[in-house]
């Protein structure tokens, strides 16, 4: 009996130690999702003087997570990890088309869209699943990229990877690409990068908490500046980045 409870431990430590692996690999910065190329309207933000420091920066990011699409799109992936779960196909295209469709301007749904395929693409050549393969066909047949959200969800949900962990692992990627794109933008030191990453570690957290125990009826954002700033880089004169 002793043996079996330390093989059980040590087959817990593994898949534990697995998908750790695998969600560092899947949202670092090298992954290829071209996520450095965005800045969810950060850019015209820097420009218009709202965010100007490393305070007025992860405030910026702070809200993003609590009340815009960071928290939309945590709840998106919550719900269609769950559906994966539940082999609920039906609740699934639901999860899809409501992520194709909630976003705030044409730069943000490119941002989400571009990220979410080429996620797939690249994890279904790397990391092939035969399921994977059967999803992309029906969003194919639908004409409907994956939102990049949903992508990540259905990826680890196929994959056996714990959601809150998944959770927290996207969030912290948007949080990181946000923060280098202000370091850029503002400029920032990196030390100044790395305390505002630091700064919201309770932010994403809670976020998560949040997101585990709320219902569809709670899916919403409350962003408007930040869709404001999203709409004006549509023209802004200069740019570095494609939002």
């Amino acid at each position: 009996m002793r043996l079996l409870h330390l093989n059980l431990g040590l087959i817990i430590t593994m898949n534990t130690e697995t998908a750790l692996y695998s969600l560092l690999a899947w949202l670092s910065p090298s992954f290829p999702v071209g996520a450095y190329s965005y800045s969810h309207g950060l850019e015209y933000a820097v420009e218009s003087g709202l965010v100007k420091d490393r305070d007025s920066l992860v405030e910026w990011v702070e809200t993003i997570i609590t009340a815009g699409s960071g928290r939309t799109d945590a709840m998106l992936c919550c719900a269609a990890y769950q559906a994966v779960k539940a082999e609920d196909a039906e609740q699934l295209i639901w999860v899809v088309e409501r992520a194709d469709a909630l976003r705030g301007t044409a730069e943000m749904a490119l941002e989400s869209a571009a990220q979410g395929q080429a996620f797939l693409d690249t994890v279904r050549a790397a990391w092939a699943h035969a399921a994977l393969e059967d999803w992309a066909n029906r969003l194919q047949a639908m004409q409907r990229p994956p939102a990049y959200a949903v992508a990540v969800a259905v990826v680890a949900a196929r994959h056996g990877l714990p959601l809150d962990m998944t959770l927290t692992a996207f969030l912290h990627a948007i949080v990181a690409n946000l923060v280098s794109a202000g370091v850029r933008l503002i400029p920032l030191g990196q030390t100044d990068g790395q305390r505002a990453i630091s700064g919201l570690a309770k932010t994403v957290i809670a976020c998560v908490k949040d997101v585990l125990s709320q219902s569809l009826d709670d899916l919403g954002s409350a962003t408007p500046m930040i869709d404001w700033t999203s709409m004006r880089h549509e023209t802004q004169y200069t740019r570095l980045f494609r939002s």
